[in-house]
């Protein structure tokens, strides 16, 4: 999947072409600069979803499962000092 910044450049880059705008000697630094005023940051993660509130455990829904502790586990060093 190409980076979304990009897509919106090459997009940028079309539009300005089949507009007239884009002059061949100025290269790609007047394209990133008409695509900076365009660009609209999508928050990381996709869609916004509204999240519905969970029920609490008095009226009457299940309690949700207990999340489990734990990290990276160490590798054992596996060379012993020298005395």
């Amino acid at each position: 999947m190409p980076n979304a910044w990009i897509t919106h450049v090459k997009k940028t880059m079309r539009t300005m072409k089949s507009k007239g705008t884009y002059k061949k000697g100025m290269g790609l630094k007047q394209v990133i600069k008409e695509a900076k005023k365009s660009w609209k940051k999508v928050k990381k993660g996709g869609a916004e979803e509204e999240v519905e509130p969970t029920p609490k455990v008095g009226e009457g829904a299940v309690a949700p499962p207990a999340v489990e502790e734990g990290g990276r586990r160490r590798k054992r060093g596996t060379r012993r000092r020298k005395h």
